[in-house]
């Protein structure tokens, strides 16, 4: 076996690769993406906080990629987002994944204290082999999806865009919503484009929900990052609402024809909202995660 592990040599080959590795059920990584443009287009302009070059660590048997992990860092959080690992099915009982790991996680090990894996519930390969160093499952989240040709559009009244007079609502909501999240408040406001946008519910001068929604009209997609109603202004129909709301605006997107979400497994309420709108059930994945203060070697 003579394989060499090294920095992509080309990044369209490492998408094609990742893209046919990830559609397998039994390989999936979440929020990988499944698309060869779309991992493309992540790969080369928003992958992780390091180069890619000190993200990913690919295996080559001569000119073949055989496996691949990388790691989607934020030095702020000194956390990193597992790509992987993948293998391709020949070298899967073999050392080359440790091989892998310990040169991908040595490129910023002075930089990363936590591992986080997103992993397929079927993925029993990438469980197995977080769970060998030191991953512990802390719990699950269930991705949802609506398509277009199956979204009757509803006319939704008292959503409007964020107006900065609601910030100090906003990031309390956001912060009691989702304490441990990935998006702060503030990198929410950083990140608002025309693509990226925030809407909110009010009750006078008060914000009472909102929902964050990011469009990606290139690739044919779009996903619901947020969505939360203050406590004392539930089961008035106002998450409902900002769903639909969320919903038409993505969808208004010619080129958009599918949309994406993600739920922690605890919120069957959330779960239920979905599913009743008309999303239904794309993935299941465990969270599991390795942090560097506990594991002993």
């Amino acid at each position: 076996m003579n394989i060499e592990i090294e920095s992509p040599r080309n990044s369209k080959d490492l998408a094609i690769y990742l893209a046919n590795m990830n559609t397998q059920t039994s390989q999936h990584v979440g929020y990988c993406g499944e698309s060869k443009e779309e991992i493309y287009d992540t790969l080369t302009s928003d992958f992780s906080d390091l180069d890619l070059e000190n993200s990913f660590m690919v295996a080559y048997e001569k000119e073949e990629i055989v496996g691949a992990i990388g790691l989607d860092i934020d030095l702020e959080d000194r956390s990193a987002e597992v790509w992987g690992p993948f293998l391709s099915e020949a070298y899967i009982h073999t050392a080359l994944v440790n091989e892998l790991w310990e040169k991908v996680t040595a490129l910023s090990a002075s930089q990363v204290d936590r591992y986080n894996f997103f992993l397929n519930r079927e993925n029993a390969y990438a469980k197995e082999f977080s769970i060998s160093h030191g991953g512990e499952s802390t719990g699950q989240h269930t991705v949802l999806v609506a398509k277009k040709n199956e979204w009757g559009r509803v006319v939704d009244e008292g959503v409007i865009e964020y107006d900065s007079a609601y910030e100090e609502g906003f990031e309390e909501l956001h912060g009691q919503a989702f304490p441990s999240t990935y998006y702060s408040a503030q990198t929410i406001f950083e990140r608002l484009s025309e693509q990226n946008q925030l809407f909110i519910a009010t009750c006078g001068d008060q914000l009472t929900g909102y929902v964050y929604i990011e469009a990606d009209p290139l690739h044919g997609e779009g996903s619901i990052e947020y969505i939360a109603v203050s406590d004392q202004f539930r089961k008035r129909g106002i998450g409902k609402k900002l769903l639909s709301f969320a919903v038409n605006q993505l969808f208004a997107y010619e080129e958009i024809e599918e949309i994406s979400l993600c739920v922690d497994n605890e919120n069957e309420n959330a779960i239920r909202l979905y599913q009743a709108a008309g999303f239904g059930v794309k993935h299941e994945l465990i969270h599991l995660k390795i942090d560097k203060k506990v594991v002993v070697c």
